[in-house]
């Protein structure tokens, strides 16, 4: 019975919105009445809208921008604590002890090529030649130390040649940045792989660190990138590889330097206990005479 009742009532109101609209395209009056009458009912309620001091409106409007600005730093600050978190929860942050540190600038090294700055310094414990890293792998080195802020040259800059292992056999290796002696022409922000030793690497090897003594100015084991190219055998084409014996190829880097954000400084511990000296054999028996 109510459905019948609804469907009636908008019947109604439907014909008499189509009457009125007809009435007003043809220039009846009563139209014009209707619209009078509206005009009655809703203009005290306009002109008490409007009559809201600018003063007030002012400062609703500043509030609103309060308001904005605050939810926008709250979603900042959860956004870097969980950059945070997956820094401390990364393999390159297991076993090492790291000062975290945001990326404050970037600009030209003063050793030559790239550098960013970090915001902590000597009074954080940072060394100059202390590793970096962030959560995909290894970032560089830092470079220069002031109290409150550090220079790190990032990976791929000019002279930053790391020693690597490459692929599951750890062969020795080294990466830098694309020189003009390399016989592959090698795509912006990739590395130039090159092997100490005999070898052939393949695509889709891993490269990690190999490793300084006490950590500096690499620590060993960090992922520096991954092999996606492997430069043609020099020994099958000589002339385009004059003085080259063993194989080379491209790593594309772990860390993309564009997107540096939270890194953390590996900070070097000193040694509790003295390492144990390697046995040696104990020498023969002299023959008496």
């Amino acid at each position: 019975m109510q459905q019948q009742s609804g469907r009636r009532l908008l019947g109604g109101l439907l014909a008499v919105t189509l009457a009125l609209l007809a009435a007003d395209l043809a220039g009846s009056p009563v139209a014009a009445a209707v619209r009078g009458g509206a005009a009655m009912v809703m203009g005290p309620v306009q002109r008490a809208l409007s009559a809201a001091p600018a003063d007030e409106v002012a400062r609703l409007e500043a509030e609103n921008l309060r308001l904005r600005g605050a939810a926008a730093a709250r979603a900042e600050d959860r956004a870097e604590l969980s950059r945070l978190r997956a820094l401390l929860d990364s393999d390159p942050a297991a076993g090492h002890t790291l000062v975290a540190a945001r990326v404050v600038a970037a600009g030209l090294s003063a050793v030559g090529g790239r550098s960013v700055t970090l915001d902590a310094g000597s009074r954080d414990g940072i060394k100059v030649d202390s590793t970096v890293v962030a959560a995909g792998g290894l970032v560089g080195r830092v470079v220069t130390v002031a109290p409150f802020t550090c220079d790190v040259q990032v990976l791929g800059s000019a002279g930053a040649v790391v020693g690597v292992r490459v692929g599951a056999a750890g062969q020795l290796a080294t990466v830098g940045p694309p020189t003009a002696s390399d016989r592959v022409v090698r795509r912006r922000g990739t590395l130039s792989l090159s092997f100490v030793q005999p070898g052939t690497p393949a695509v889709g090897d891993l490269v990690r660190t190999l490793g300084s003594v006490d950590d500096t100015p690499y620590a060993a084991g960090l992922l520096v990138g991954t092999v996606i190219a492997v430069d043609p055998d020099p020994s099958l084409t000589p002339t385009r590889s004059p003085g080259r014996l063993t194989r080379a190829g491209t790593v594309r880097p772990a860390v993309d330097p564009d997107t540096l954000d939270v890194v953390g400084v590996l900070v070097a511990r000193a040694r509790s206990v003295p390492r144990s000296p390697a046995p040696t054999r104990a020498a023969p028996p002299q023959a008496k005479p």
